[in-house]
């Protein structure tokens, strides 16, 4: 076995890795799997209406925790600014559809 050559200080050479070989092909990551296994269970028919149940449920009775800790996290960055500049009034128009680009008026011939 082949001994990487290190510093004094134990640190490796500039341009030396640390894993010669690399990572593995098709070798994922603890997180890609978790998220994988929890994509799995939350498709299934059964366990997606109980999901579904259980957000109009949290949506009823606490509807601003919902919008601050369910909505706002599955938001674009942009639109997070936005929302915290708190002088906007929020439209509600889909989490899944496609909206065209805010105006920012940076580069776009905007105002």
């Amino acid at each position: 076995m082949n001994e990487i050559e290190r510093s004094e200080a134990g640190r490796f050479q500039p341009g030396t890795s640390g894993n010669p070989a690399g990572k593995r092909k098709g070798a994922g990551s603890g997180r890609s799997k978790a998220l994988g296994a929890l994509d799995r269970i939350v498709g299934s028919e059964d366990n997606l209406a109980a999901l579904e149940a259980a957000l109009e449920e949290a949506l009823r009775k606490r509807p601003l925790w919902f919008f601050v800790n369910i909505i706002m996290p599955l938001l674009p960055k942009e639109s997070k600014g936005v929302l915290e500049g708190g002088d906007r009034i929020v439209e509600w128009r889909s989490l899944v559809s496609v909206c065209p680009p805010a105006a920012t008026g940076k580069g776009n011939g905007g105002g």
